[in-house]
């Protein structure tokens, strides 16, 4: 008899994985899992857990050592490898995976472990490529080596094409055949998010559109969006709201009224360099957002 995890994580309903049977093959059968040694690790390996039962999926968990952190400068500028950091990391390192595996090995899914020592984002991209979903957390807000949280996650959001799933701060609510939202604005990063958000979306029990009214005119309408939806046996509510607070403000109130489990948005619509300096949807929800984001550039 299989041991259950100490805490349940997802509200998970007992017929989550019927309902993926129901909704025939998803498309997700590689889920590229980034592990990162932070307090809601164990946490992500549950949601990521119940993904993979529910899609018959495979996970590849991969975690990244920064190559930078063994690199020490001293006091002239020389840099040199210290075997004493060394050691350390590679201890944490087994800690941490013999953690996971532990949690893995009494699970009913098929599942990997790739460590590395490199540059993290190239390493994530290139393991993107094959696979199906990216799983990552926000935290730890600061990363020792490699810059902020919301930096990795907006240098892999510029380079792949493979969906990526943001863990919300407060993971313990996300019920999976929960509600939905789509946030729409009518562009080509918001079509890409939604067309990669499907199994998910076939997953949650409904799904509401938001649209914020802007000056801008759209490059789809948001029939269009409802339409394509429709053929994929989701049946969406349209919502037009107005608002004088920032739009990602609106949007996870929005959000946190229907209890949505997920949010699923377009990255970067604008540029990124320009998100960074003057501010921007996708750079305020990446550095702290209650609920889950699906992003899709």
């Amino acid at each position: 008899m299989r041991n259950e995890p100490e805490s349940q994580l997802l509200m998970e309903r007992p017929d989550a994985r019927s309902m993926a049977r129901q909704i025939g093959d998803t498309g997700i059968k590689t889920i590229l899992f980034h592990i990162h040694d932070d307090d809601s690790v164990m946490d992500r390996l549950q949601l990521v857990l119940t993904l993979a039962r529910a899609w018959g999926a495979h996970i590849h968990c991969l975690h990244v050592t920064p190559i930078q952190a063994f690199t020490v400068i001293d006091g002239f500028g020389a840099a040199y490898i210290s075997q004493e950091i060394v050691d350390a990391f590679e201890e944490q390192a087994a800690k941490l995976r013999q953690r996971i595996e532990k949690q893995l090995r009494t699970e009913d899914v098929s599942w990997d472990y790739e460590e590395a020592t490199d540059a993290v984002v190239p390493r994530l991209i290139q393991c993107a490529a094959f696979s199906d979903l990216i799983i990552s957390g926000r935290e730890p807000k600061q990363r020792e080596f490699g810059g902020p949280a919301v930096t990795l996650i907006g240098d892999l959001l510029a380079q792949i094409r493979t969906p990526l799933l943001v863990t919300g701060d407060r993971l313990v609510e996300w019920d999976t055949c929960g509600p939905a939202v789509i946030a729409w604005n009518g562009s080509y990063e918001a079509a890409n998010a939604v067309r990669s958000a499907i199994p998910l979306l076939k997953m949650a029990g409904e799904t509401r559109v938001v649209e914020f009214s802007e000056e801008k005119k759209a490059q789809f309408p948001s029939t269009i969006l409802l339409e394509y939806l429709s053929r994929h046996g989701i049946h969406a509510q349209l919502e037009t709201l107005e608002t004088s607070d920032p739009i990602d403000e609106a949007l996870v109130s929005f959000a946190q009224s229907v209890d949505a489990g997920i949010v699923v948005m377009g990255a970067y619509g604008h540029s990124r360099a320009g998100e960074f300096l003057f501010g921007g949807v996708t750079h305020a929800l990446i550095k702290n957002c209650p609920i889950a984001l699906v992003m899709g550039h």
